[in-house]
């Protein structure tokens, strides 16, 4: 998958293959879990990649509970919202603001993901499905204590 987006400072075309990378995020309780990255490589007119363009997506260090989603770094990268004319994100309506800057949450839809990511979004996947599972799983025990059962 490559998108066409129109550079910002030059009003140039730049072709832009995005790919799946992981970084290291910790849930509430300390526990080490993936974080979904999407970065953003130029390519030639034969889609061979020329060298890292931008990350997309931008992590404050936590955890995110919602599956498929990542802070927009639309600081660094003005032309995020041209990817969204693709259809492979939705915004959530949802930001985070830090300093100056608003970071959108956008939701990346799964076939986009799977295309994109390969064995980093399968582990990305797993994790996180068998985090929300325990959770759930230790919730519903609990809820049993404190109704007496």
């Amino acid at each position: 998958m490559v998108f066409e987006i129109s550079e910002y400072y030059t009003g140039g075309k730049i072709r832009l293959k995005p790919r799946v990378e992981l970084y290291d995020t910790r849930d509430y309780m300390g526990k080490q879990m993936p974080g979904l990255a999407i970065v953003l490589d130029e390519v030639d007119q034969k889609e061979n990649v020329t060298e890292q363009y931008a990350v997309l997506t931008v992590s404050f260090g936590d955890f995110l509970t919602l599956k498929n989603c990542a802070f927009i770094d639309t600081n660094n990268c003005p032309f995020a919202s041209q990817l969204l004319s693709n259809e492979v994100a939705q915004d959530t309506g949802h930001s985070k603001i830090s300093g100056y800057c608003e970071y959108p949450l956008w939701v990346f839809k799964e076939d986009f993901l799977k295309e994109i990511g390969g064995e980093k979004y399968e582990q990305y996947s797993e994790q996180f499905d068998a985090y929300m599972r325990r959770e759930m799983s230790e919730d519903d025990m609990k809820m049993d204590e404190m109704c007496g059962m």
